[in-house]
């Protein structure tokens, strides 16, 4: 016994060490191709050690069903949203996308399945938890590459667009694989991921609602399942489990709200000074609330967040001019005793400072200079 919880737990490590390192290698495409072939091997040696445990329900059929149609109905529901908010073209959909992309992905989908449902059925609450941490990690490396993530705003773009939605949905296939067993997550993960590399125009939504959205839609199946399917005689446990989710799922949005404020996604956006060239006006440290610029009327004095190298900088309007008829701004930090070299056009600004937070940016600030080493 002692020999088997041995070997379970060095399986255990071994692909939560995978799974992580595998983030960090270099092209995005070799990513998808180790992580298939190791769960295919990880899958076989699995099965041979470790004793496969059959679900059998009644209800599974009737789940399947439900879980297609309700993973059909959750990319309908976006395609209806993008009729308002508009749509663009998906230049990845190509023939090699499906040999690249969709083929890798449907396998480890497949196989990643098979080793939840060996770790999950066994009951044993910390390996529920160290296999669905490796799941995530799997999830996260196909949808992103960590040796392309270069500052703090992009990582947190991936925290609250790829991993907390990513834990969401990795809750509810732990808890379908045990009711029902793994073709429903097969199928739900499947619909519900591939349509991004297949369809040639996807809905242009804010990566804020649909982070909410991508979270949020796992717990309506949980709900929908457990209110059609499961016979719960302790109503009163059952209820304050779901107003322990709900209040888990509020406090996941608030933290998304932040981080999508951050990356601004909004009409509004807050933004860290870095830098002591606005000193005596805005301060290093200093965090500044902003309005998008939409070709907006600006004046001389006013303070403005633009492109500049790729950076995004902080400076005052120095001078207003028009060149070749199209309207140009001269810059500069109000603690710098030149101007800022060359100009700025409309194109380059991406917001107006309506204004600032004092001091509360210096965690960011720390955090993005230990990131940046």
């Amino acid at each position: 016994m002692k020999k088997d919880k041995v070997i379970e737990n060095t399986l255990l490590v071994i692909i939560v060490n995978v799974t992580f390192f595998n983030l960090f290698l270099l092209n995005a495409e070799v990513q998808r191709l180790v992580l298939t072939i190791f769960f295919i091997t990880y899958t076989f040696v699995l099965t041979k050690i470790v004793k496969f445990r059959k679900v059998d329900n009644k209800n599974k059929h009737k789940i399947l069903i439900l879980i297609i149609g309700l993973s059909i109905l959750y990319i309908l529901i976006l395609y209806i949203i993008g009729i308002f908010t508009g749509f663009y073209r998906n230049i990845s959909a190509s023939g090699k996308t499906i040999s690249r992309t969709v083929l890798p992905y449907i396998l480890i989908i497949i196989f990643s399945e098979i080793i939840r449902q060996i770790f999950v059925t066994k009951e044993n609450k910390k390996n529920t938890l160290i296999i669905t941490i490796a799941l995530v990690f799997a999830e996260i490396s196909v949808f992103t590459n960590f040796s392309k993530l270069w500052n703090l705003q992009e990582m947190l773009v991936l925290i609250g667009y790829i991993t907390i939605p990513s834990i969401s949905s990795n809750l509810l296939c732990n808890y379908m694989v045990k009711k029902y067993g793994l073709i429903p997550n097969i199928f739900y993960r499947i619909i519900t991921g591939i349509y991004i590399y297949i369809f040639s125009v996807l809905p242009d939504i804010y990566m804020f609602f649909q982070s909410i959205y991508k979270i949020i839609f796992p717990y309506i199946i949980y709900i929908i399942i457990d209110d059609l399917f499961e016979n719960n005689k302790f109503k009163k446990t059952v209820k304050r489990e779901k107003v322990n989710i709900i209040s888990l799922i509020i406090s996941i949005v608030l933290v998304i709200f932040i981080v999508m404020l951050v990356s601004c996604k909004f009409k509004y956006g807050i933004l860290v000074v870095g830098s002591s060239s606005m000193a005596g006006t805005i301060d290093k440290g200093d965090t500044v609330v902003y309005k998008r610029f939409e070709d907006d009327k600006l004046e001389k004095g006013q303070v403005i967040i633009f492109l500049k190298d790729d950076i995004k900088t902080i400076h005052a309007i120095e001078d207003i001019q028009q060149k070749n008829n199209e309207i140009i701004y001269h810059t500069k930090g109000t603690n710098n005793e030149q101007k800022d070299e060359g100009y700025r056009t409309n194109k380059d600004i991406i917001g107006v400072v309506k204004f600032k937070i004092i001091d509360i940016g210096w965690p960011t600030i720390w955090v993005n200079e230990l990131f940046n080493k």
